[in-house]
């Protein structure tokens, strides 16, 4: 990952926050062609902090590879906002500035092991469910499903531990501008009809406090 100084984010537990606020990855192996991906859920072993968890269809053709790769990476992507050089003091001051994308991502880099047993297949699903649910007044579990549909979903997906043997950040949110400009653009985000915008400028807003 290109991270310049003034982005980079290196507490490992701070990156271990980002992913379990994100949620969701893309998984890159290599294959015989080229790079492969997949685009799944996953988290944190909840004992091992170094694990993450997941699973894919067991359909997917990406499967034979994750049985096969002795490494892979694990892509998590936060929201992303365009930035538009209007917003800056400073092109009203000189107009020497461009447009340039906000955004947050983590990289998680390790090996790929895979989970056969029907009992630690649950137990990755289980994990997934919980996490998701864990904000909701009512949240589903794993046991909420009736016993003979859930072990037919289980025969369904392949489930696997990534043991990541490093992690890589990146909370590009214009910490390089000048304090004028960062207020402007967070003025700008925040009053965007876009979400996505919206949830940037918050951040920008609680990492500048």
């Amino acid at each position: 990952m290109y991270a310049p100084p003034s982005f980079r984010v290196k507490d490992p537990e701070e990156l271990r926050a980002m992913i379990a606020g994100l949620r969701f990855a893309t998984m890159v192996v290599n294959g015989p062609e080229g790079p492969v991906a997949a685009h799944l859920p996953m988290v944190a072993d909840a004992t091992r902090p170094q694990i993450l968890l997941g699973h894919v269809a067991r359909a997917n053709p990406i499967v034979t590879l994750l049985r096969e790769a002795p490494a892979a990476l694990a892509c998590f992507v936060g929201p992303g906002a365009y930035v538009t050089p209007a917003w800056y003091a400073s092109k009203r001051e000189h107009g020497k500035v461009v447009p340039t994308w906000n955004y947050i991502a983590v990289h998680a880099r390790g090996r790929i092991e895979p989970v056969d047993d029907a009992g630690e297949l649950r137990a990755i699903v289980a994990a997934l469910t919980d996490a998701m649910e864990a904000d909701r007044p009512e949240p589903w579990a794993v046991e909420d499903a009736p016993a003979d549909f859930l072990a037919g979903m289980l025969k369904a997906i392949f489930g696997f531990r990534l043991h990541v043997t490093a992690l890589e950040g990146s909370a590009k949110l214009s910490q390089n501008r000048p304090a004028a400009d960062h207020a402007g653009v967070v003025e700008g985000l925040v009053a965007s009809p876009l979400e996505t915008d919206r949830l940037v400028g918050a951040l920008m807003r609680k990492r500048r406090q």
